[in-house]
């Protein structure tokens, strides 16, 4: 059963990280694409700049959401004394659970895989989610933008101005 998990999770970011890693180079040639030859280095910049904040923001909120969701999920048996850090994380559970009896030890570190699974699933679930979201809306921004162009307006450029 974990195999079938493994490979399924295999699988799922695999594409996820293709369609992403499409997505990203498909964006950038539309940015580059669209400036003008003597503001490409700005936007070049200003492409880059966004893509280290939108990553180390991605990072900070989801490693903020990993978080809370293990702790939550992570309940340590009845009956077994341990260090309240158990719930900080993974390698803290299989760190303090090495100075347990076996069958103790074999009973943290069950709950504490099912705790990270759970919260890997739920960040993992949450990411797809924001990816759907910010796919509906530039779609129908670039709806917006289609229906503009059939008005004899000018096609807006990635940098705002009229072109």
């Amino acid at each position: 059963m974990e195999a079938v998990s493994a490979g399924l999770w295999i699988a799922a970011l695999t594409v996820m990280g293709l369609g992403s890693g499409a997505a990203m180079t498909a964006a950038s040639s539309a940015i580059m694409l669209s400036a003008p030859e003597d503001r490409a280095g700005m936007a070049a910049s200003v492409e880059e700049v966004s893509y280290e904040l939108g990553g180390t923001l991605g990072i900070a909120l989801l490693g903020s959401l990993m978080s809370l969701l293990y702790t939550r999920a992570m309940l340590v048996p009845p009956g077994i004394a341990i260090a309240p850090e158990v719930r900080d994380s993974i390698d803290e559970a299989l760190a303090l659970s090495e100075g347990l009896v076996p069958s103790q030890a074999g009973q943290v570190i069950g709950v504490a895989r099912a705790a990270f699974d759970q919260a890997f699933t739920g960040v993992v679930g949450t990411a797809a989610l924001m990816l759907i979201a910010v796919a509906f809306v530039v779609r129908r921004m670039l709806a917006g933008q289609e229906g503009a162009k059939g008005d004899g307006s000018s096609e807006r450029r990635v940098d705002g101005c009229r072109g």
